[in-house]
């Protein structure tokens, strides 16, 4: 069996030709055919090296009508991949584990949005691929959104060289901020006790740097807590790709501050060009029950639409 080319409104059409998401769909119905999930999971086993080569030029794949169902089906599609599981670290939002190898997607208020990010982006081992599944979509937005990582690096340096020129040289510094108590209405909602599983603050640097490669953490004197890292390099590579890796915000947004690796701020001309290219080239996928969406997570980024609740999308990642 073979997969069908799709076409979804939202999609980007980006550098030769190539489109992003790049959309499968079932082809059509035969008079032995099984299951509509069981024929993905087949059909990915028999094509799945042709699956990784589409995944590399197009870096995210959206297959759509295929039926899947379920937690447990959902992780059947992931395993016919045949890449190594890999468990949540540092997802200092909610998470929690649905079926094995799968997760409830970030569980911060509905009418929050999530900045564009590659998962797990700021611990030591990071993944390879995330996959999505949408068990029931938002009745209004909701969307999870998607972005060439490469791209974004191509228009940053084609519209403020000497920013990115001087970010390579310099690198930056990016701190988070971790509430004093567990919080039920923020994205960054866990304490630093809760991230590091110790009261200690000596043992609770020690893991940080181990596990999060951050710089430091600073403890303040109301219980809360700063995870600092860099300064980094927010450039990097990844096979032919070079991508803008980490993700840019302003100084004083939200949880997370940003500024040059010797402590000056960012200039507001760096951060409006930087919004502007994400704009103009993100994907907001509109979820239709069933679909699973497979991300390059070294090449394209994702984030969240504020919507409206109903809205259950789960996650897997592997290495």
């Amino acid at each position: 069996m073979e997969f069908v080319e799709g076409k979804i409104a939202e999609e980007k059409v980006l550098g030769g030709g190539l489109v992003f998401p790049k959309t499968l769909i079932p082809p059509p119905p035969g008079p032995n055919d099984g299951s509509e999930v069981r024929s993905l999971v087949e059909m990915i086993r028999e094509r799945r090296e042709w699956l990784s080569e589409v995944l590399v030029r197009h870096s995210a794949i959206l297959f759509r009508g295929f039926g899947v169902a379920s937690p447990e089906e959902f992780g059947r599609v992931v395993e016919a991949f045949g890449w190594e599981e890999m468990p949540y670290f540092g997802a200092i939002s909610r998470t929690k584990m649905a079926t094995k190898g799968v997760y409830t997607a970030n569980e911060a208020p509905l009418h929050q949005p999530i900045f564009f990010h590659h998962e797990m982006s700021s611990v030591k081992e990071f993944p390879s691929k995330i996959f999505f599944f949408c068990a029931q979509p938002s009745p209004q937005g909701g969307e999870t959104s998607i972005l060439p990582s490469h791209i974004l690096l191509e228009k940053m340096e084609d519209l403020v060289p000497e920013f990115v020129s001087k970010l390579q040289r310099i690198g930056y510094v990016f701190q988070k901020k971790m509430p004093k108590q567990n919080e039920t209405d923020t994205v960054i909602c866990k304490t630093w006790r809760w991230l590091f599983q110790t009261d200690d603050e000596v043992e609770a640097q020690k893991r940080a740097k181990e596990k999060l490669g951050c710089s430091f953490v600073r403890f303040n004197e109301d219980g809360s807590a700063e995870i600092v890292y860099g300064p980094l390099n927010p450039i990097k590579e990844f096979g032919e790709k070079r991508v803008w890796f980490h993700h840019l915000v302003d100084r004083n947004e939200g949880d997370t501050a940003h500024s040059f690796g010797d402590g000056t701020p960012i200039p507001r001309s760096a951060l409006d060009a930087y919004r502007k290219i994400v704009s103009e080239n993100c994907v907001d996928i509109k979820w239709q029950k069933g679909d699973v969406l497979l991300v390059d997570n070294f090449c394209a980024q994702h984030g969240r639409r504020a919507g409206d609740a109903p809205r259950v999308v789960l996650v897997s990642i592997c290495k």
